[in-house]
């Protein structure tokens, strides 16, 4: 029993996207481009995989220490769901949660000095840290914890870009080859970025809705608590209209230079869909129908993210 609990508590399923968003970003964006310099990406099979199993375990971290801070918002929100003080005691969590954090810095830190980028290794100390502070403080304010969250997913395919263009540098032969490809494959990953931000900063507020009473009796200054229901939703249906327009400014490049493919994709799988979610939105009223919306928020994000394969046969 503790040893699925142990599982549990790092949200594989979440993980299990992370892993997914960032091996589809290096096999069907990075690759596929870097092809049209005879090249190949800098970071080795070895490198990457390291990095993603940094990236892993420094959020599986992050979900054992918001479990440990949200033990009595838990308890009312979510009680057939808690596992921090109720299956795993806290003392034995803490253990845990310190064994995986530092595991994933060790290795992160370890890679950037691998590729002769020490500066790089800062990234995993400073990201476990704010997950700390989010849990500890940031989850309890008006939006801070909200956008210190949407950063991380954000972060998720930035991370892969971030390596990937400073390894190039300690290798000028491929640095030149790939240069016309580089700035392509900048905006594809600060595209994605943005939408993972911005799915990612939808999905935290509707959740706080959804978990309001809890976080209420625990002193929360969430944007609900704090301004209400009303504003909270109409804060959020701004921004699904902000990511709708994006999608479309985005897709109409992509059908300027013929990627008609990742077009009609994002229309039918994506756009589609954050309409369907603007209505539902906008009617809902019950805990249910905003836990609802926040699994949707997850749906659309990951029918966002398969749009990357098309890249690799529209390329």
């Amino acid at each position: 029993m503790q040893v699925s609990a142990y599982l549990k508590i790092l949200r594989l399923p979440n993980l299990a996207i992370i892993l997914f968003t960032q091996g589809l970003y290096r096999f069907c964006i990075v690759e596929p481009f870097y092809g049209f310099g005879a090249s190949s990406p800098a970071l080795s099979y070895f490198e990457f995989g390291l990095l993603m199993f940094s990236t892993i375990l420094i959020a599986g971290g992050g979900y054992i220490i918001n479990d440990i801070f949200d033990v009595q918002p838990d308890k009312i929100n979510k009680p057939e769901k808690a596992i921090a003080g109720k299956i795993i005691g806290i003392k034995k969590l803490k253990i845990y949660y310190w064994a995986i954090s530092l595991t994933g810095i060790i290795t992160g830190v370890w890679l950037s000095w691998h590729i002769g980028q020490v500066q790089l290794g800062l990234i995993f100390p400073i990201v476990s840290i704010m997950l700390w502070y989010y849990s500890s403080r940031y989850q309890k304010t008006v939006l801070s914890g909200n956008l210190l969250i949407s950063l991380m997913s954000g972060l998720v395919v930035l991370i892969v870009w971030l390596f990937e263009v400073f390894a190039l540098i300690h290798d000028p032969v491929k640095y030149v080859d790939v240069m016309p490809q580089l700035k392509i494959v900048g905006w594809i990953t600060l595209g994605y970025a943005l939408f993972a931000f911005l799915l990612s900063l939808i999905r935290e507020i509707l959740k706080d809705i959804e978990d309001r009473e809890g976080d209420q009796r625990q002193g929360y200054k969430t944007l609900v608590i704090r301004y209400g229901l009303r504003v909270a939703k109409r804060f959020t249906l701004v921004l699904q209209m902000i990511t709708i327009v994006l999608l479309a400014i985005a897709q109409y490049v992509l059908y300027v230079h013929d990627l008609t493919l990742v077009f009609w994709y994002l229309l039918i799988a994506v756009q589609m869909l954050m309409v369907y979610f603007i209505i539902q939105t906008a009617t809902a009223q019950s805990k249910d129908e905003f836990h609802f919306l926040s699994n949707a928020a997850k749906l659309i994000m990951v029918a966002g993210i398969l749009s990357m394969q098309l890249f690799y046969i529209s390329v």
